[in-house]
């Protein structure tokens, strides 16, 4: 998102604006997103120790 400070920001006043065609263009955006995303890799399993499970598995 571009800041005010920005030199490349442009004030656009709110009469100068079509909200319906920025939502268009942002849920476009969005979905082109959604494709390019990898889909995530196997589940990894994580065990829990209590404790004294662990002292034991540890020797101590």
């Amino acid at each position: 998102m571009k800041h005010i400070l920005d030199a490349s920001f442009r004030y656009r006043p709110s009469f100068d604006t079509d909200v319906r065609r920025t939502f268009e263009r942002v849920r476009r955006q969005q979905q082109t997103k959604g494709k390019d995303v990898p889909k995530p890799g196997p589940e990894v399993r994580v065990k829990v120790l209590q404790l004294d499970q662990l002292k034991k598995a540890s020797g101590s």
